[in-house]
């Protein structure tokens, strides 16, 4: 190389436009470039050169002015509606505040039924008590009354008159009344006979020859039931004033005597009878009442 003389290098060429360009940019440019070209042939062929502009549809126009028209109603009935919808709001407002003062007022008459139920409730277990107390303070009265039937364990004894004996001889109300009395003092509860309850209501009377217990005639053989402690029961009628003036009789008269123990012996109430002569303590026998420390 002879020294002063420069080399010479060519430029390099830049790369066409189909070589740099992205191959799906390309061929969506391309294939719009040809249909382009194509229809722009088509209309040179037929002699229209000039420019087409694109014009809205007359059916795009309609539709617009209908859709305003449309927004302009719809508009102006919710300007109508609304008075209508604040008076609506505000009636609710108030059927609520309504509303919710009744049920204030119903949940105050729950709580008060709820108080007068829980007092009546109250009240009615004492009143129960009570009744229970009566009702055992009755029944122990119609028990020492004669008033109710009993059972329990006692004595059965059999009366009856002697084989041969006459009229005079025969067993009387009075010696059956002897008998009674001598066990009502041994300690029996309860006593009848023939079935028949005794009470202070009731007696034994002779009419004519015949006995009659509570009213009701009787015939022999006399059977007087008496509950009472079966073990105790005979030994303390024998220790009796009554029972040994019975025995007396029984000796003297040849009355067929015969006793014996039951475990259960079953006695009916006595029958009831209307006070004809009794008053209440409190009260005069012209019905007015009379209680003690009351002046005339």
């Amino acid at each position: 190389m002879v020294e002063g003389q420069g080399s010479t290098q060519a430029p390099e060429r830049p790369l066409p436009p189909h070589v740099t360009t992205p191959l799906l940019t390309l061929i969506t440019a391309r294939s719009m470039d040809e249909d382009y070209a194509h229809v722009a042939q088509k209309r040179a062929a037929a002699g229209d050169v000039r420019p087409r502009t694109s014009r809205p549809h007359w059916t795009s126009v309609l539709a617009i002015a209908v859709l305003g028209v449309l927004a302009a109603v719809v508009a102006a009935q919710t300007d109508r509606q609304a008075p209508v919808d604040e008076l609506s709001r505000a009636a609710l407002i108030e059927q609520i505040d309504s509303r919710s003062a009744e049920l204030r007022s119903l949940q105050a008459q729950v709580g008060d039924l709820t108080r007068s139920n829980a007092a009546l409730a109250s009240r009615n277990t004492t009143i129960q008590g009570q009744l229970d107390d009566i009702g055992t303070r009755v029944q122990r009265a119609e028990l020492n009354t004669g008033h109710a039937v009993v059972r329990g364990p006692g004595v059965r004894i059999t009366v009856d008159n002697a084989p041969d004996a006459g009229v005079d001889n025969e067993v009387l109300d009075e010696d059956l009344a002897t008998l009674v009395d001598g066990l009502w003092e041994a300690g029996a509860e309860a006593i009848a006979v023939n079935d028949q309850r005794l009470n202070v209501l009731g007696g034994i009377r002779n009419t004519n020859r015949a006995i009659h217990v509570n009213g009701r005639p009787v015939l022999a053989p006399y059977v007087v039931s008496a509950i009472g402690d079966p073990r105790t029961l005979q030994a303390r009628l024998l220790e009796t004033s009554q029972g040994q003036q019975w025995f007396g009789l029984v000796n003297g008269y040849g009355f067929l005597y015969e006793a014996e123990n039951v475990d259960d012996i079953r006695l009916p109430a006595a029958p009831e009878r209307a006070l004809r002569d009794v008053i209440e303590l409190n009260a005069d026998p012209d019905g007015g009442p009379d209680g003690e420390g009351s002046t005339p």
